[in-house]
C-alpha cells in the first residue's frame, strides 16, 4: 500500500533483493532499480533478474552516494540515520523512503529526527503492518515535500 501507482523504485543495498525483487514480482508496472556495492552480489542479482524474466529491474553496482537519478520511492534496511543521508538525494519531491524496521522503528525515528531535518524532510511516520504470517513489523516512510 505504501508504493505509488505507477513510477521508479530504488532498492539501496539490495543485497539479498529483498524487498527490491519482491516489489519487482509483485508490481511488474514499476521500474525497480537494485542498487548494490559488491560485485559478487549484483552478479547473483542479474541472474535472478534473469532468471524470474524480469523486465522491469535494473541492477547497478553502485553506491548510493554515485547514483545521481532521481526515484518515487526509495527503499532500504540498515539505521535511519544512515539510511536518510545516503537516500535522501535520491527521492523525487513528493517521493517516499520506506524502510522496514522492526519494534524499536520508532527508537530509531526518534534517534534520527535532526537527519530528517536537516535533509529537509517531513516527520517521519511509523506504520506498523501485520504481515502474512500474522506476525507485526513496522515501516518507516519518510517523504520528501512536493514543494521543495
Amino acid at each position: 500500500p505504501f508504493l505509488p501507482a505507477r513510477g521508479s523504485v530504488a532498492d539501496v543495498g539490495s543485497g539479498a533483493g529483498f524487498p527490491g525483487i519482491v516489489v519487482a514480482l509483485l508490481r511488474p508496472d514499476l521500474d525497480v532499480t537494485l542498487i548494490e556495492t559488491m560485485e559478487r552480489r549484483t552478479q547473483w542479482l542479474s541472474d535472478v533478474v534473469e532468471e524470474l524474466d524480469l523486465d522491469n529491474v535494473t541492477v547497478r553496482r553502485a553506491r548510493a552516494e554515485e547514483v545521481k537519478d532521481r526515484y518515487d520511492v526509495v527503499t532500504a534496511r540498515a539505521n535511519l540515520s544512515k539510511l536518510v543521508r545516503l537516500t535522501a538525494p535520491l527521492l523525487r519531491p513528493g517521493g517516499a523512503l520506506l524502510a522496514l524496521k522492526g519494534m524499536r522503528a520508532q527508537d530509531e525515528v526518534d534517534d534520527a529526527k535532526y537527519v530528517i531535518k536537516k535533509a529537509k524532510l517531513s516527520v517521519a511516520v511509523v506504520h506498523e503492518v501485520v504481515t502474512a504470517g500474522e506476525e507485526t513489523t513496522a515501516v518507516v516512510e519518510i517523504r520528501r515535500p512536493k514543494n521543495r
